[in-house]
């Protein structure tokens, strides 16, 4: 499948936009749902663009994942 340009260049339009209209040095943006779904596929290549773009020192990728476990919490 073939990410359509002018939707990943939305998303990161969005990004870029919510920065300046801050004023902010960092925006953190979720990008939820599940990786392998192709639904969120712009989601992947936009935010790929978009440190590619901003360059590898101006952005940072952290996954962040449940972890299910089956002993009882702590009191």
């Amino acid at each position: 499948m073939q990410v359509i340009p002018h939707v990943t260049d939305e998303i990161k339009n969005r990004i870029h936009a919510i920065g300046e209209q801050s004023k902010s040095d960092v925006v953190i943006t979720e990008i939820g749902g599940t990786t392998g779904d192709i639904e969120g596929l712009p989601f992947l290549e936009a935010i790929r663009e978009f440190a590619l773009e901003v360059g590898y020192n101006n952005a940072v990728f952290i996954h962040v994942t449940y972890v299910p476990s089956s002993r009882p919490p702590v009191n």
